[in-house]
């Protein structure tokens, strides 16, 4: 739970704010990979600067909102609105309406936001201020902004940089790009254009004709049903938590696991599934979890350098509840590797394609779902505005994805004792969230117990 801590947030009305210069005016064609189900809905970042020492006197909301104007020549679609199409497709009508840019003040230092119990992390306090036009769920999808973003002064000099995206137009990886480039275009307002260019590609993802369903999809097992949705209380009814794993807890998971070559992503993954299966799901019952591949850059065709839409296929892991439990970690570690090694072939990504355009838009199965999607190499922090690396940058919150509690991101971390390691971002309901965080403390006190077998 978020600690108390209240400040006054003075937030200004909305903006919109265009590309600086003419834009084309077009629709722009979004994958099938773009426009699913699952996709649909939003992602929030922020990040936290101190005062700037060499130019006290810079105003983030000025220099942000000049940026973002010009970053929009070249991310133009970004300031149009997805419309529905044909068979429930969706496609961007490059209209140049805008995105919504709002400035704020907050009473309150840098300073006393780290000084909070735990540190400047998820969840953050106030946060609904920070960022007051965060979308929850699957909701504002078409016809509306695909970016709101806040900048927030602060007291001492120091500013919150928050911003949600339509994960339509972008996944976190695209997301990143964007706000390299404003950040380039902050730094030196008269430059003629990005150092990477962005690249719409989705053309690239277009299906085969005739398609080739040549891999079986348990991600989508239930067909998405129009007439359950959930609305933003169902997503805000749950608690938001996060869990720091430090690199020397990392190293014990691996330890237990006999196998320091296990990636960071497998061993943090099965331990979280682990723990909230035991927390949420009765024994008998059947869980699933889906690992988020990103397949910019090892697929083939390959896809632009600066292609910012979503890239991601999700391939599926499952089990029995009480089989993930009740064997040893290095259990949901081999789920985990062998329904990631399964799909790394480049026919796996036209199969998805391929299955979205016989099946239609359906969601991805919910019932007993789990997804831990991994950021901790996008270094959101290290994003430099002109005021220095941030404090922290990253994803904003839990609760994220098509369904509440659905999805965990983990990000990088270092703590208010200079302890690097990741981070995990979790919702559950308010009385599973003691439970969730013993399940995953017992995990890490049992690997840190034993001693690595190589040693024995």
């Amino acid at each position: 739970m978020a600690p108390r801590l209240n400040f006054p947030v003075h937030v200004g009305r909305p903006e919109l704010v265009r590309p600086e210069t003419t834009t084309p005016r077009e629709f722009k064609y979004l994958s099938n990979i773009d426009d699913q189900i699952g996709l649909r809905n939003h992602l929030p970042f922020v990040h936290f600067y101190p005062p700037n020492k060499a130019s006290p006197a810079q105003d983030p909301v000025v220099m942000i909102k000049e940026a973002l104007a010009k970053v929009l020549v070249y991310y133009y679609p970004v300031a149009g609105r997805l419309r529905n199409s044909d068979k429930g497709k969706l496609v961007v009508d490059c209209c140049d309406e805008g995105v919504v840019f709002r400035e704020a003040n907050a009473d309150i230092t840098i300073g006393q936001l780290q000084g909070m119990d735990g540190g400047l992390k998820p969840p953050f306090p106030m946060w609904d201020q920070l960022l007051v036009d965060d979308i929850w769920g699957s909701y504002l999808i078409t016809d509306s902004p695909l970016l709101h973003m806040q900048v927030t002064r602060l007291a001492c000099g120091g500013f919150v940089l928050a911003y949600t995206f339509n994960h339509c137009i972008c996944d976190a990886y695209g997301a990143y790009l964007f706000m390299t480039t404003l950040s380039e275009f902050c730094l030196n307002p008269n430059r003629q254009s990005p150092s990477r260019l962005p690249s719409w590609g989705r053309e690239i993802l277009k299906p085969r004709t005739p398609p080739i369903l040549s891999y079986p999809h348990p991600e989508y097992d239930v067909p998405h049903h129009p007439s359950i949705t959930f609305t933003r209380t169902d997503f805000k009814r749950l608690a938001q938590t996060s869990i720091f794993f430090s690199t020397s807890n990392i190293c014990a998971l691996k330890n237990q696991l006999n196998d320091q070559k296990t990636s960071t992503y497998h061993a943090v993954a099965s331990c979280l599934w682990r723990a909230r299966t035991r927390t949420l799901l009765k024994p008998n019952s059947v869980t699933r979890f889906l690992i988020p591949v990103d397949t910019r850059f090892q697929y083939k065709p390959s896809l632009p350098k600066g292609y910012y839409g979503s890239a991601l296929v999700f391939p599926c892991a499952i089990s029995k509840a009480d089989e993930l439990v009740g064997k040893p970690l290095g259990y949901a570690v081999s789920l985990i590797s062998e329904a990631k090694r399964g799909v790394m072939g480049d026919e796996h990504r036209a199969s998805v394609l391929d299955f979205i355009e016989v099946n239609g838009r359906r969601g991805f199965c919910t019932d007993g779902t789990y997804v831990v999607s991994d950021m901790s190499r996008l270094k959101f922090a290290h994003i430099d505005f002109g005021w220095g690396p941030g404090l922290f940058g990253g994803v904003a919150r839990a609760g994220t994805g098509p369904a509440p509690g659905l999805l965990t991101p983990i990000v990088g971390y270092k703590n208010e004792k200079g302890v690097e390691g990741v981070l995990a971002l979790v919702s559950l309901p308010l009385e599973s969230v003691d439970r969730f965080h013993m399940e995953v403390r017992k995990e890490i006190d049992s690997a840190t117990s034993l001693k690595p077998r190589s040693a024995l």
